[in-house]
């Protein structure tokens, strides 16, 4: 199997990559700006990559002359990495669409493909240009790294949004990552355009809109049933709500018989679950690429435990069925759960689609004690 280096490797997408190439048990090495910054460093990892799929670069600086000169200065480098080692490399580029129009940003991602691709031709190599349209996804920066991204951190926090009257393709970054990965397994040498999902700014945002007043104040998931553009959307929004937002209370309806607890609303198909385990027991230890799961423990005690992969945190919730409550699980954070308590933990699992066993979406990993490839 290939080695894929991947520059950039601490940005959105750099994450978003790393996440779909663990999850399908491929080799990566990683360079960051520290790499950048020390030749041996770099010297090391073009030596250690058989293909290198270019994400670093510059697109908001202080200065049109900083974004000019940091694109192209950053694809010199990797060729002179390649110079001084003689190492022999693939590169796949993640350019963009802007590159097509005028401006400052298009021509510095022009000219960095053209430094590219000059010396994977000289070497031999192949050299895969993929103009990406406009990128969105889970855990991305607001105000930084996506329109979509600051809607959905407005909503999830009540602010104001400011929407203009412009379109917009947009495309998934994990879609984007699985089409580096079909570029590599493919040995593909041509030009790529991805096509995306052409929508006005305010009809996303009305799209998103309705979804924030449906599930950030009252927890109903919204219509999900076959629409993956709107999976991702909402997928999203619930990224930018992490983990704040959680755990959402359930409203108890209680009378002389006992009590009655709504788990879960939602306008759209889904699969209920119950569970039991016995006191010291973990489930779980896995996460999902685009599942929306929801745990409630409706009787014991159990301690709820949610990583984001490649951190560090573990972020941990006590729950009670005298108190129930539920979480949603964010895609890309691997989850467990445990019976802390001295009885039969009983817990309600909900996910918005019905389980497949070809398709299941569903990756093992330990939260604590397993930890992901540097």
């Amino acid at each position: 199997m290939k080695t894929v280096g991947i520059t950039g490797a601490g940005g959105f997408f750099g994450w978003h990559l790393r996440c779909r190439l663990q999850t399908f048990d491929w080799q990566y090495v990683l360079a960051d700006r520290s790499t950048f910054a020390d030749a041996d460093a770099l010297d090391e990892f073009v030596r250690s990559s058989d293909v290198v799929v270019h994400l670093a670069g510059v697109n908001r600086a202080h200065s049109e002359e900083e974004v000019a000169k940091g694109n192209t200065d950053l694809a010199q480098a990797l060729v002179d990495a390649r110079e001084r080692t003689g190492a022999s490399f693939d590169v796949v580029y993640a350019n963009s669409i802007k590159a097509d129009e005028p401006g400052v940003y298009g021509e510095a991602k022009t000219k960095a493909a053209e430094i590219l691709q000059a010396a994977a031709t000289t070497a031999g190599d192949r050299f895969v240009d993929i103009k990406f349209p406009h990128l969105f996804g889970e855990f991305g920066v607001p105000h930084y790294n996506s329109g979509v991204t600051t809607f959905a951190y407005q909503l999830a926090n009540g602010e104001a949004s400011q929407v203009n009257e412009g379109q917009l393709e947009l495309l998934h970054i994990q879609d984007a990552s699985q089409l580096i990965m079909d570029a590599i397994t493919n040995e593909l040498d041509e030009p790529i355009r991805p096509e995306g999902r052409k929508i006005s700014v305010p009809e996303c945002y009305e799209i998103m809109k309705r979804m924030a007043e449906s599930y950030v104040d009252h927890g109903t998931v919204p219509l999900l049933e076959d629409d993956v553009f709107e999976l991702r959307l909402f997928n999203t929004l619930r990224s930018q709500m992490w983990s704040s937002a959680y755990p959402m209370q359930l409203t108890k309806h209680a009378d002389a018989r006992g009590a009655f607890f709504e788990v879960v609303r939602a306008w759209g198909q889904g699969q209920t679950s119950i569970s039991t385990t016995v006191p010291g027991v973990i489930r779980g230890e896995h996460y999902h690429l685009d599942k929306v799961e929801r745990f409630a423990v409706i009787s014991g005690e159990a301690m709820i435990r949610v990583r984001r992969l490649f951190t560090d945190e573990v972020v941990e919730f006590p729950v009670s069925g005298d108190e129930p409550v539920f979480i949603d699980m964010p895609p890309l954070c691997t989850h467990d759960i445990t019976n802390t308590g001295e009885s039969e933990l009983v817990t309600l699992f909900w996910s918005h689609d019905h389980f497949d066993p070809a398709n299941g979406d569903t990756y093992p990993l330990q939260v604590v004690g397993e930890e992901l490839p540097a």
